[in-house]
C-alpha cells in the first residue's frame, strides 16, 4: 500500500523529533547547563541550544495559527471556514450538531480532566524535589514524540476516550502543544511562559472556532471529513480499502 503524502510527512516528523528527543538527553547527560535558559530571564542572558528548540516549537505552534494545507493536514485545520464543505443535499441540521457536541463534550471532558491530573502529578514531583525542571522538560519533549505516534501509531485516547474513526475527525488534534507545554508552567521563565502561552492560544482559537461554527468540526455536517473526500489519508489507507 502507498503512504500517503500527509502520512509520509508525519513520518518524517516523527523521526525528527525522536533525534530530538535524543539531542535533549544529550544535552542533559553532557551539559545541564544548557538548560538553565529555561529559568527565569536567562532566556536573554545567554545563548544555548535551547533556543533553537524554541524556535523550532514556537514555528510549529504559529503555523498552526496559519491556514498552510500544505504543512498541515484537514484535522488540524478545521477552524478555517474554506476548509468546510457542506452537505448540499440537506440542510444543516442544528439539532443533530447539538446532539454530536453533547456527546463528544463528555469525551473530552474526561480527556481533560486526565491530562491535567496527569500533569498536575507530574509537576506535584517536581516541586516536591523527586526530580529536577531539566527532567520536567525531558518529559514534555517525550510527550513532543508521543503526539506523532499518536497519529502514525496508536492513540490512546481515540481508543479509549474518543473513539473517533481517525485524525481527521478528533475532536481534539489541536490540542497537542497544550498538552505538551502544559507540565512546564511551574517552572517561571521566558521559554517556558512563553512556550505555554502560545499552546494556550491555539486552544482557544480551536475552542473558539468549535463553539461558533461547530459544522466544521463534525463529519456528519462537514463533507470534507468523510472518508470519500480525504486527501490527507494520515490513516494510511487506500480509498479503495475503504469503499
Amino acid at each position: 500500500m502507498n503512504k500517503s503524502k500527509f502520512r509520509k510527512i508525519y513520518i518524517r516528523r516523527l523521526i525528527m523529533r525522536i533525534i530530538l528527543f535524543f539531542i535533549m538527553i544529550g544535552l542533559y547527560i553532557w551539559y545541564p547547563n544548557s538548560f538553565e535558559v529555561a529559568k527565569g530571564f536567562n532566556f536573554i542572558k545567554s545563548f544555548s541550544p535551547l533556543h533553537i528548540i524554541w524556535i523550532i516549537w514556537m514555528i510549529d505552534m504559529v503555523l498552526k495559527l496559519c491556514r498552510v494545507p500544505k504543512y498541515w493536514p484537514l484535522g488540524s485545520q478545521k477552524v478555517f471556514g474554506d476548509r468546510f464543505l457542506p452537505d448540499l443535499k440537506e440542510k444543516l441540521n442544528i439539532k443533530r450538531i447539538k446532539e454530536d457536541i453533547k456527546k463528544i463534550n463528555k469525551d473530552i471532558i474526561v480527556v481533560a480532566i486526565l491530562w491535567i491530573l496527569v500533569c498536575g502529578i507530574l509537576d506535584a514531583l517536581y516541586l516536591f524535589g523527586v526530580f529536577n525542571y531539566q527532567i520536567l522538560i525531558l518529559i514534555s519533549t517525550f510527550f513532543y514524540v508521543c503526539d506523532i505516534i499518536c497519529i502514525v501509531g496508536w492513540c490512546p485516547f481515540k481508543t479509549f476516550f474518543m473513539h473517533n474513526k481517525c485524525c481527521t475527525t478528533c475532536r481534539i488534534f489541536n490540542w497537542d502543544h497544550a498538552m505538551m507545554y502544559l507540565p512546564l508552567i511551574v517552572i517561571p521563565g521566558i521559554w517556558t511562559y512563553t512556550l505555554v502561552g502560545m499552546a494556550i492560544l491555539i486552544l482557544l482559537v480551536w475552542e473558539i472556532a468549535c463553539a461558533n461554527h461547530p459544522e466544521r468540526f463534525f463529519e456528519k455536517t462537514n463533507c470534507a471529513l468523510r472518508c470519500h473526500n480525504c486527501k490527507d489519508r494520515l490513516c494510511g489507507k487506500s480509498i479503495d480499502d475503504i469503499i
